[in-house]
């Protein structure tokens, strides 16, 4: 049996397509199944709402002179309605006042009614519902419908939608097997030239590019390599010597630098976090009382010297990030997670902050998002980033996050009111310790590494962040990122 991978291309773009329009289609027919029989369910029972309304209101003065036979002439209108089985209107008590049913249906009896509600089986409807007077329950009105319709309803859909099943799939076989020629034409010629060239060691054959998309790039790329060879065959040895050198000095030093790294990396984080951490954690102690009462103004000094030191931690936290993305040693691990969540976490920690500064801060997630497949903890760094960064900047008006699909990429926007970016400012917010309002006037806390951090991490999950902005009317900060990461990065 030949296994799916030994395929040739052209077999295998054609069951690709195949298999994803057989999907679709039987998901979609699942759900125009599912949506009949859910109409037909709902239609016939506000059908028996109606009817009981009407003969509800029709028996209120059967019940309240206690006319047992006018009751009984009112339900016996239902003979225009074939599917309805049985009927019966019960007085104040739960009695039993008037009853009607179908020669085929004689002999069966309601449960004596305790409240209002709907049963369902495989071959009838109930519904039972009170006689309401003047804001008064004067009795109730049960009505049993027969079900041997909706089967007929059903199998009726399930004929339409095996036809257009079967339409479907013929239609996607045709539109298969043209669509998927260009592409495998092009790697087959590529392919047999690539064969040719291994077999008779002709460097000078060359391919003809057909189109301009990666299909093209590839066979000129294919081409330039032949020709390439072509010209260094006569020295390859001398030159094969040259790189190998070249490459193991470049290792040398990379490992070199890469040691050093490792090492500040390294004692950076112990020499300067640590301590900090222990600051925190005593400030902490002493600021809940543990040590002995303090005095307000204690307190206070205090809670300064614990934001003081937070903020600290913060700023050396950022230089570690950014020395890790610029020596190529982040870890990005991509998962499957619900998108919407994350932005909803994010809001929510930080609108106490936004609440605070007395801004608006609201999000617009678009209902049914697919499943992100990227690194949960660095988007959620990024939109962090960019959260602070909007309420941080903003002293009035709102801060709106947007997530949303567009085409194959997913969409996050941090829309907020506050200063606004001067055009010749925005090609230099993305540096390294950067910030717009550097100088004597500088008003606003941070390292300056907030974007940057986000820029360079947008594009280690596959993506972009960009911004567009105007002085005085706030700016849009938008994450696009694939929804499947293709790739991951995993360095110690």
């Amino acid at each position: 049996m030949i296994k799916y991978r030994d395929l040739s291309i052209k077999l295998k773009l054609i069951s690709i397509q195949l298999f994803t329009t057989l999907f679709i289609l039987v998901f979609f027919v699942g759900i125009y199944l599912y949506s009949q029989y859910r109409q037909f369910e709902t239609v016939a029972f506000n059908r028996m709402s109606t009817l009981s309304e009407i003969l509800g209101s029709n028996s209120i003065s059967a019940l309240l002179f206690f006319d047992n036979d006018a009751a009984e002439d009112v339900l016996k209108s239902l003979k225009t309605q074939p599917d309805i089985l049985n009927a019966a209107v019960y007085d104040h008590d739960g009695l039993i006042f008037a009853t009607y049913s179908l020669p085929s249906a004689k002999g069966f009896s309601f449960n004596n009614p305790v409240h209002e509600g709907r049963a369902v089986t495989n071959s009838h409807f109930v519904l039972t519902e009170r006689i309401v007077f003047d804001n008064l329950k004067v009795g109730w009105i049960a009505l049993r419908l027969d079900t041997k319709n909706r089967k007929a309803a059903l199998v009726e859909a399930l004929w339409q939608s095996f036809l257009l099943f079967i339409a479907g799939l013929i239609l996607a076989a045709l539109l298969s097997v043209r669509a998927q020629k260009p592409i495998s034409d092009a790697i087959l010629s590529l392919s047999e030239i690539a064969k040719r060239v291994r077999d008779s060691g002709d460097y000078a054959l060359r391919l003809k590019a057909t189109s301009q998309d990666e299909l093209g790039l590839l066979v000129d790329t294919f081409n330039d390599m032949l020709e390439k060879i072509w010209h260094h065959e006569k020295h390859l040895e001398e030159l094969v010597s040259e790189r190998t050198l070249e490459l193991e000095e470049a290792k040398t030093r990379a490992e070199e630098s890469d040691h050093l790294k490792s090492a500040f990396l390294a004692s950076m984080s112990h020499e300067l976090r640590t301590p900090l951490n222990s600051i925190i954690g005593f400030t902490g102690i002493l600021l809940q009382g543990m040590a002995g009462p303090l005095t307000d103004e204690q307190k206070k000094q205090l809670g300064m010297v614990k934001g003081s030191a937070s903020h600290l931690l913060e700023l050396i936290n950022d230089v570690l990030d950014i020395s890790k993305i610029e020596a190529g040693r982040i870890d990005i691990h991509g998962e499957a997670f619900m998108v919407d969540l994350l932005v909803v976490m994010a809001v929510s920690s930080l609108r106490p902050f936004a609440e605070k500064k007395g801004l608006v801060f609201n999000h617009t997630i678009e209902p049914n998002l697919p499943p992100l497949h990227s690194d949960k903890r660095r988007l959620e760094q990024v939109l962090l980033n960019l959260l602070n960064n909007a309420i941080k900047f903003t002293s009035e008006g709102s801060v709106q996050v947007n997530c949303y699909r567009r085409d194959d990429s997913l969409v996050i926007d941090v829309i907020d009111t506050g200063i606004g970016i001067n055009e010749k400012d925005i090609s230099t917010i993305f540096e390294t310790f950067r910030q717009i309002d550097t100088g004597l006037d500088r008003v606003k806390e941070g390292s300056g590494l907030g974007l940057a951090i986000s820029k360079k991490l947008s594009e280690l999950l596959g993506g972009t962040l960009n911004v567009k902005s105007k002085p005085g009317d706030g700016s849009t900060f938008s994450v696009v990122l694939p929804l499947n990461l293709e790739s991951e990065t995993n360095e110690d």
